[in-house]
């Protein structure tokens, strides 16, 4: 007896993996994923095999496969976004940075500022010394003045510094792929 639920799972695995790569191979075209071993999958598992120095058949023997999973695995870690890190104390609560304080956490509100700089009108750069300086300060006053939800203090508060956060990541965030 055939196990059609287990035959439609591995396809519709066969057709995640060759997805994947087919995002960052243009030589593989990206298959549907509902699990049906169609000619758009037999297609783009050829092309696959035929990028991976495979023999061309369009079938998923044992070595297509091994070599498939072992793709999407190098895929994945290769295309992975960073791991984020939390910088900013949780606790206590109203916790902020302000004038005199050092640490790793200044440092990184310094660093993201720096790169946040262009769109603050005229500041001089900010150093990342990890001392909340006059000129720490005075960058935080400015992006503050920027943000209309913020008080411009000059100090960091939970507030500022995700206002500053979303900003930087949005720096760096990948477009959608698709």
């Amino acid at each position: 007896m055939r196990n059609t639920q287990t035959e439609a799972d591995a396809v519709r695995n066969l057709q995640i993996y060759l997805r994947q790569l087919s995002y960052h191979q243009p030589a593989i075209a990206p298959p549907p994923v509902n699990g049906i071993f169609d000619a758009a999958t037999r297609q783009s598992l050829a092309q696959f095999q035929n990028t991976a120095g495979l023999p061309v058949s369009g079938t998923a023997t044992r070595e297509t496969w091994e070599c498939l999973f072992a793709a999407y695995r190098r895929s994945l870690a290769e295309n992975a976004l960073p791991a984020k890190i939390s910088a900013f104390p949780p606790t206590p609560k109203g916790y902020c940075l302000a004038a005199g304080c050092t640490s790793f956490c200044v440092a990184a509100l310094q660093m993201m500022l720096r790169e946040l700089q262009r769109s603050l009108p005229e500041q001089p750069p900010v150093e990342p010394t990890s001392v909340y300086d006059e000129a720490t300060e005075q960058i935080v006053r400015a992006f503050q003045l920027c943000c209309p939800e913020l008080e411009a203090t000059g100090t960091t508060d939970l507030a500022t510094w995700n206002a500053v956060a979303l900003r930087y990541n949005a720096l760096f965030d990948r477009p959608p792929e698709e």
